[in-house]
């Protein structure tokens, strides 16, 4: 790396140019005076006293009380971990303030689109974790059903969430039960390859507690084999989404058969411990 990439890196982590120059002339240096520091770092002189007295307050710079005055960097591990806990410091403060200034929940008005794989992913795994009793969840590509999905899907169990998984494949349906035996799995019958276009097929469909809707398509780009995700979502229980998939979701529970990894099905489930859960999709819905 050079002299200049190190500023540079030194700017970005927080600290102002003159102080990213300096510091970067003392590592060179080992030890030196203001006039020494302000040759190498191409700083004014007048300047440099300043500098190097915020980066001693930074705990970047060591100062040795002589005549002229010494100064000398911290060893470079030293530096790295202050640096590291001056930035996480600033980042759990801007957190806390951002937490508190923020107003917005699920339950917002409307639809709302997302816009990249990532953010589906998010929004996906966001609404698992905040499901307290149902979570059906309709996979037209088993590429969706990556492996942090499945652990949230695994927690949401331990939480005694009655989870439902509609996948495409019998393959599909032995790596979920490999990964989480207590789900209820279902090889779908739709015929999704007749959906699929030469640059688009469908992706996801998950409901929670029959209020938050995801819904995403997979869109291929340049190159085949990458393929994009984008999509909706919506928690908003009056929303015609919502009231669309709530009906789906019933019609898919009454024909298809869902079982566990241990050969359970969904009416055995639902006669034991997810009765409360039923009852409580079904209070939020009236």
């Amino acid at each position: 790396m050079s002299e200049a990439e190190a500023v540079d890196a030194l700017v970005e982590l927080g600290l102002r140019q003159y102080e990213a120059q300096c510091f970067v002339a003392l590592a060179q240096l080992s030890e030196g005076t203001a006039k020494e520091i302000s040759r190498v770092a191409d700083v004014p002189q007048s300047r440099v006293y300043d500098v190097v007295d915020e980066l001693h307050r930074l705990g970047l710079v060591d100062v040795q009380e002589s005549d002229p005055r010494k100064y000398s960097a911290v060893p470079v591990d030293v530096a790295r971990n202050r640096l590291r806990q001056k930035y996480r410091n600033h980042l759990e403060t801007a957190t806390t303030h951002l937490q508190a200034l923020e107003r917005r929940t699920l339950e917002e008005d409307g639809a709302w689109k997302v816009a990249s794989d990532q953010d589906v992913r998010n929004r996906t795994i966001q609404a698992v974790e905040d499901a307290t009793s149902e979570i059906y969840l309709l996979a037209a590509d088993g590429e969706v059903l990556e492996s942090a999905l499945l652990d949230r899907l695994a927690a949401a169990r331990e939480r005694d969430v009655t989870v439902f998984v509609e996948v495409p494949s019998s393959d599909d349906r032995d790596r979920i039960h490999d990964a989480v035996a207590t789900v209820q799995v279902a090889v779908t019958d739709f015929e999704f390859d007749s959906q699929v276009t030469t640059d688009r097929s469908l992706g996801r469909l998950l409901v929670v507690d029959r209020q938050t809707v995801v819904v995403s398509a997979l869109t291929t780009g340049i190159v085949p084999s990458q393929r994009a995700e984008t999509g909706i979502w919506t928690s908003e229980r009056g929303h015609g989404l919502v009231a669309w998939f709530r009906y789906f979701l019933e019609r898919r529970l009454a024909q298809l058969a869902f079982e566990t990894g241990n050969g359970r099905g969904a009416n055995d489930e639902r006669d034991t411990s997810d009765d409360d859960a039923n009852a409580e999709c079904t209070a939020c819905e009236e």
